[in-house]
């Protein structure tokens, strides 16, 4: 065996050695990440199914004390639609949950099934209670209502049952979640005991010298239920849990000790020794309320710390994949490296020159030298010849790159600028050309600071006469927030247009805010509309530049305070600015690429400098005013180029009113 193979078998056999150690290290690593993936999916959906059990118990006891006629009707069918639609957007959202989760968690198909009849066998009884419900069917309420209260248990302990049975299959392994998880399924026993007895009691307390044996036998094991629970979740508090968790449950316990507790043994006696009892239903009900929502703030404090516990345990699994596989990379980079450093400083080097070597034997003075730069004695015999051809091979090499690497960027630069030249005529097809409709007439001025924009706006008729219109500016510049323009454009239009009448345009905006994606860019927004049939228009401002009303006598108003951000604040609130907008009345809404712009000293234009140009050109036509502005910004930045997306929307309330039929 020569000594070029021996060197490169040793060096493949070391490196294939470490490549395979670290290889099993990420290999245990994956499953630790697969197993905290899946612990984030199991946690999600039983997230969601906790919180649809505690809503479905809540409208189990809503609707049976509906039917027994202890609530007022029209406040309780108010409360019970409510309840009922909070029950569906959670259980439709743990069918999502599960139908996402499935290819991470097994045997989902099951849960699926029974989550999907739920939903079924709920709606057929709520429509079998709503003929029940009402004075005129007092008694068949009442006599429907042990079925109700018995029909919705079952299918809140199905609903339980299944979220226990996703947790046995992905059970956790620190001690802290497995705690966690069990300090939440004491608590859902001990919310649906009490819950139990919130409707059962309510119905004793009603009529305590009619009840049997049998419904208070049901209530004393219920209050023995919630109070084993208790012994339960005080059996898990030796386990270190975080500070928030240990108050939330020491909170719940005290007010569960101090108030709810003796008041039910005592209200169980006055029944068990038929005494008149000293609390009234409907005080009950509310107690019981309070103490059901105490627990409910337990469980979601649990919640959080779960879902914070296993973010983080994924966030640490995922960065150590990264790291093993990164580790791996390079030490694949290293095995490959040290045999071509062997095989070009130690083989290649012998080989060539040996056969140089004969070769130059027979005169031959066309042989490629080795390309060695090394200071021992095989170096010093090519020098002479090897830096002058090196550096012409090198200098060659090098020019055929940057042509090939030339060439490339320009295809790319072509048919990138190609790419963003198709989108910007797509995007300003989008934006509504000058018209009037209904006796509002607008214009828009839109200047991009590159190709496309993170701006756009609308104007859009509705089908009972008002006139829509809305202005956004997303937050950055370029495609990106092109892009999230683009969806908000064809969000807000048809939100518009399919708004139901009476809808707050409030409810659009918080909805809108509510659904938007976290990983989204925020944006800036003023919608509003202007009934065409009064003299009356309405905006909300979500961040965007204070709007300008341009009276018909040439004065300025600005409207408006700001507001949050549509996208930057989850709970964010939204309020609706109405006022008058009469005949030769106009609404001048811009973004602030128009009042940041700046000049070559870095000036800003300023909401004086526009007030006092709108105040100026006040007299001239909405299309000759944005003209004016257009002209007055380019002097003032003393360039064709914007730093930032330029848009403007004006509308202005026609002196007479058009066809409704009548669009330009």
């Amino acid at each position: 065996m020569k000594i070029r193979h021996i060197l490169l078998i040793l060096t493949a056999f070391l490196g294939a050695a470490l490549l395979v150690a670290v290889a099993f290290q990420i290999r245990d690593e994956l499953l630790e990440y697969q197993t905290a993936e899946r612990m984030v999916a199991s946690n999600t959906v039983r997230e969601r199914l906790l919180l649809g059990t505690d809503a479905l118990a809540n409208e189990r006891s809503q609707t049976y004390v509906l039917l027994i006629g202890q609530k007022n009707e029209a406040s309780g069918l108010m409360e019970l639609r409510d309840v009922r639609r909070q029950v569906d957007d959670l259980l439709n959202t743990a069918e999502r949950e599960i139908t996402v989760t499935q290819a991470s968690l097994s045997n989902t198909n099951s849960s699926l099934a029974t989550v999907s009849r739920i939903r079924r066998e709920i709606g057929t009884l709520r429509q079998q209670a709503d003929r029940l419900l009402g004075p005129a069917e007092g008694v068949r309420g009442e006599q429907f209502a042990p079925r109700w209260f018995q029909e919705a248990t079952r299918l809140v302990e199905e609903l339980q049952s299944s979220r226990m049975t996703i947790l046995q299959r992905e059970r956790p392994l620190d001690p802290v979640l497995r705690t966690e998880a069990n300090l939440r399924a004491f608590g859902a026993i001990l919310s649906e005991s009490i819950a139990r007895n919130q409707a059962l009691m309510s119905r004793a307390l009603e009529n305590s010298s009619e009840i049997g044996g049998l419904e208070t036998d049901a209530i004393s094991q219920n209050a023995g239920r919630a109070a084993l629970a208790w012994e339960l979740i005080d059996g898990q508090m030796v386990v270190p849990l975080s500070e928030s968790v240990k108050a939330a449950v020491s909170k719940t316990h005290e007010n569960y000790s101090s108030t709810f507790a003796p008041l039910q043994r005592s209200l169980l006696a006055a029944l068990f020794g038929k005494v008149p009892p000293t609390l009234g239903p409907e005080e009950w009900y509310d107690l019981t309320g309070r103490t059901l929502s105490n627990i409910a703030v337990m469980q979601r404090e649990l919640l959080r710390s779960t879902r914070e516990r296993l973010e983080a345990e994924l966030s640490r699994a995922r960065r150590s994949v990264a790291l093993w596989s990164a580790l791996l990379l390079l030490g694949a980079t290293a095995v490959l490296a040290s045999i071509l450093v062997v095989r070009r400083r130690v083989v290649r080097p012998l080989e060539g020159l040996s056969q140089a070597m004969l070769r130059l034997a027979d005169n031959d003075l066309e042989i490629s030298l080795p390309r060695l730069t090394r200071g021992d004695e095989i170096g010093a015999m090519n020098d002479a010849l090897r830096v002058f051809k090196a550096n012409a091979i090198q200098r060659q090499r090098t020019q055929n790159e940057k042509q090939v690497l030339h060439a490339r960027l320009r295809d790319a630069y072509s048919q990138l600028r190609k790419d963003l030249e198709a989108a910007a005529v797509i995007q300003r097809t989008m934006l509504p050309p000058s018209a009037r409709i209904d006796g509002v007439e607008y214009h828009g001025l839109f200047r991009p600071s590159s190709l496309i924009a993170g701006d756009t706006y609308n104007v859009v008729r509705r089908t009972d006469g008002a006139v829509g219109f809305f202005q956004v500016d997303v937050a950055g510049h370029g495609a990106a927030a092109a892009l999230v323009s683009v969806a908000c454009h064809h969000a807000l239009s048809q939100a518009i247009l399919t708004r139901t009448q009476g809808t707050p345009l409030e409810e659009i905006v918080v909805q809108i805010n509510d659904d938007w994606p976290e990983d989204l860019p925020y944006f800036t927004m003023i919608l509003g509309e202007i009934d065409s049939r009064s003299q009356r228009a309405s905006i909300i401002q979500a961040g965007h530049p204070s709007p300008l009303v341009i009276r018909s006598d040439g004065t300025v108003e600005m409207i408006g305070e700001g507001g949050f951000p549509v996208g930057m604040l989850p709970a964010a609130s939204y309020e609706r600015l109405e006022f008058d907008l009469g005949p030769g009345d106009r609404l001048f809404i811009y973004s602030d690429g128009l009042v940041e712009a700046e000049d070559q000293a870095g000036e800003q234009f300023t909401e004086d400098r526009l007030c006092a140009l709108v105040r100026e050109a006040a007299a001239e036509p909405s299309a000759a005013l944005l003209d004016k502005l257009d002209d007055v910004l380019r002097n003032w930045r003393g360039s064709e180029t914007l730093d930032d997306d330029l848009s403007v929307l004006m509308l202005e309330r026609s002196a007479e009113r058009m066809p409704a039929n009548a669009v330009h």
